[in-house]
């Protein structure tokens, strides 16, 4: 669709108070199952949930976004309500417009190598494991964080991007958050690391716990484009919740990925698949492990004991390592964990956001134990990382940025990347940035 389309008319959407641009049903991509007209049985009688992206007098056409209200999405379909002993929470049975995010002034990937070779990359893979909404001093506050942290190597000054969750899942893939500001069924149509990883032909896949592709026309394995679905978080009556959510998939949020088979049939179920690939070896290069909300460290435990909630990540991550990590080791991996944003106990997330401060472990090939590091670096600096290690292009936007700071510079060389044997090798040689 071109940038510059049409104005919706009270007619056309008469719904619709503040829209931006329409998008007409022939410029809606299939972007895999789950999806559904406005009039369907299944989301007849399900509330028009309406928020748009972001205010559009903010960006003035440098990002904007269309809407189509006759395509929309729906949540809890998964037959769960209160004849069955389930709580359903207020706001969980609307359904959801598809928006759609562009650019102004779409940009191309550029192929040539961001970074000029030297050494080569440092690790075989990179997984990369995000948890949700921790400030870092209450995050490493914490006995699980601060045992992890001896296990691997902390990043004192690693930082979000924006608020709330979706826009930085964004961020962490396509160098922008595209001024998002609230969450909702909303399709970035930009380039993404994904692009520049065909480009170079390395390998990826996302593994999400409690997802399941569908089949559609397209094939047997396509995208399932739920906002929720999968079991009820149903430990604490008073945070019933869905334990999946689509908005922390990042490759789910842009149509330029669900919008192509080939890349959907690359989403996993994590309980299914992850364990078989990373025994088997065929682990991608690049790859996101996506813990659901009883592990992701977002829920409060079953007491809503706010003050330890992010121990119910932490000690999820503990028993990942002990079963994963030596194999993940021995194959060359780099495991990144982090978080998507920064919170407080009371889950004050608006501005400043505590600064955005987040926890970030290192573990794996190229790590020393119980190291840290002060060097500031973002969510931007991981992305750049991950493209000076496979030697990618780049997006043009925040992965050329130097001052998000450069994973890469963080850590050592893997000794499974630099000869050795895969499960003979044991963590890399000296690193630069020892603990203090």
């Amino acid at each position: 669709m071109n940038a510059v389309t049409k104005t919706i008319s009270a007619l056309a959407f008469a719904s619709v108070a503040t829209a931006q641009n329409v998008l007409y049903d022939h410029d809606v991509p299939f972007i895999g199952g789950n999806v559904f007209k406005s009039n369907e049985p299944a989301v007849a009688n399900y509330t028009l949930s309406y928020k748009p992206p972001f205010d559009p007098k903010t960006y003035g056409g440098y990002y904007y976004w269309s809407v189509n209200n006759n395509t929309v999405i729906g949540t809890n379909f998964t037959g769960y309500d209160t004849k069955d002993g389930y709580f359903i929470p207020d706001g969980l049975t609307g359904k959801y417009p598809y928006f759609q995010v562009s650019e102004g002034h779409p940009k191309q990937i550029n192929k040539s190598k961001l970074f000029e070779a030297c050494g080569g990359s440092k690790f075989k893979k990179i997984l990369h494991i995000v948890f949700e909404n921790e400030v870092y001093d209450w995050t490493m506050g914490q006995p699980y964080w601060k045992m992890l942290a001896t296990r691997g190597k902390l990043l004192t000054r690693s930082y979000a991007i924006t608020h709330p969750s979706l826009p930085n899942y964004a961020a962490i893939v396509a160098g922008d958050y595209f001024g998002m500001a609230h969450e909702d069924f909303y399709n970035v149509n930009v380039s993404s690391i994904y692009d520049l990883l065909d480009a170079s032909n390395i390998s990826y896949g996302t593994y999400v716990e409690w997802y399941n592709s569908i089949a559609t026309h397209r094939g047997p394995n396509d995208c399932n484009n739920y906002i929720t679905n999968g079991p009820m978080d149903s430990t604490n009556p008073e945070w019933a919740s869905q334990s999946y959510r689509r908005l922390d998939v990042p490759a789910l949020l842009f149509s330029t990925y669900t919008g192509n088979y080939e890349r959907c049939s690359k989403i996993y179920g994590a309980n299914n698949t992850f364990a078989d690939h990373v025994m088997s070896h065929t682990l991608p290069e690049y790859s996101y492990y996506v813990p659901d909300m009883l592990h992701n460290a977002h829920d409060p435990e079953s007491n809503s004991d706010y003050f330890n909630q992010p121990n119910t990540g932490g000690q999820w991550l503990s028993a990942f390592l002990d079963l994963y990590l030596p194999e993940l080791e021995a194959q060359g991996t780099l495991v990144v964990v982090t978080f998507d944003e920064a919170t407080w106990e009371n889950d004050a997330g608006s501005s400043p956001n505590n600064e955005n401060h987040i926890a970030t472990i290192l573990f794996g090939s190229g790590i020393i134990p119980n190291t840290t590091d002060d060097t500031y670096i973002t969510l931007y600096g991981i992305l750049r990382g991950a493209i000076q290690n496979f030697g990618l292009g780049s997006l043009g936007r925040n992965d050329t940025n130097a001052t998000n700071g450069n994973l890469f510079d963080l850590v050592g060389f893997s000794r499974a990347n630099m000869g050795g044997k895969d499960h003979d090798d044991h963590p890399g040689n000296s690193d630069k940035h020892e603990g203090h």
